[in-house]
């Protein structure tokens, strides 16, 4: 056999050999973290599209089918998918895999003073955090992918590296960028981007924390007030939520608006997901 005809044969007998996994991420941006870390070597598919709300989604006969017939089911936890937990807590209950990326950092948040105001909720959108995705939630999952398949733990391992050296290189510069507006403070229409700006001491203001409970007119004005007086460097809205409530305040205040994507609409892949939005936010605080 020739040399080169060997070594071919030789990779599609170790490719052969790995089990591939059937994975469900309940989101988008675990569905692009886990795509890079797999190398595509397992079925890893979506359950809730980003142009849709995970925090109202509510699950068809279809994605119960799904979620029952898969091999690890990955979730945010931490009530991002308020109509899904009970479903995903009884089929865990019932032997499937399930992980919640919220184990992973649920006890660092609680440690810390700042993570939110009230213990019994925090804030779920922890994939935002460059910070927590380099230190907990990357190693998190390829760290549980190599005890469920360890034979392909170097691929896992490998993968994971490389991302998470994207995303320190990511951080350093945005380091730098935003070094002139540390403990400045921006305002947004819902606190999905809290952790990626607390991670460079931008303080964030948002105008709702869930669905269905916007500001009154009496918060409005107080926040309009604030505006006014120069409070906030920059305003964002998000695709997937109701941004009257802003479009008011940025039409009275005249301050600098744009909107950003918690979930990565049409991306393809998590770097490609967080530098869309980087540049959303420079566009914008480059303006004050």
């Amino acid at each position: 056999m020739k040399p080169i005809i060997a070594i071919i044969f030789l990779i599609l007998l170790i490719t052969s050999s790995l089990f591939a996994l059937n994975i469900i991420t309940t989101i988008n941006p675990y569905y692009l973290l886990l795509k890079e870390i797999t190398a595509e070597t397992d079925n890893v598919t979506l359950l809730i599209e980003p142009g849709q709300n995970p925090h109202i989604y509510s699950p068809n006969v279809e994605d119960i089918r799904k979620l029952s017939s898969t091999d690890l089911i990955v979730a945010n936890g931490f009530e991002l998918e308020s109509f899904l937990t009970e479903k995903l807590d009884w089929l865990e209950r019932s032997g499937k895999r399930v992980i919640f990326v919220s184990s992973y950092v649920d006890k660092v948040l609680r440690s810390s003073s700042d993570s939110t105001p009230n213990e019994d909720h925090i804030n779920p959108h922890i994939w935002l955090g460059i910070s927590l995705l380099t230190k907990y939630i990357i190693p998190g999952l390829t760290k549980d992918l190599m005890k469920i398949e360890p034979s392909k733990a170097n691929l896992y391992t490998e993968n994971a590296e490389k991302l998470i050296d994207n995303l320190k290189e990511i951080y350093k510069n945005l380091s730098e960028y935003f070094l002139p507006f540390a403990g400045k403070k921006i305002l947004m229409s819902h606190p999905s981007f809290y952790y990626f700006f607390r991670d460079f001491g931008i303080g964030t203001v948002s105008l709702f924390e869930g669905h269905g409970d916007e500001p009154t007119i009496s918060e409005l004005k107080d926040i309009i007030k604030a505006a006014k007086s120069g409070e906030y460097i920059a305003a964002f809205g998000e695709y997937q939520q109701n941004n009257k409530s802003i479009e008011i305040v940025v039409r009275e205040a005249g301050i600098a608006k744009s909107e950003l994507d918690p979930l990565g609409i049409g991306r393809k892949d998590f770097k490609d997901f967080l530098n869309w939005n980087i540049t959303r936010i420079m566009e914008v605080i480059n303006v004050h």
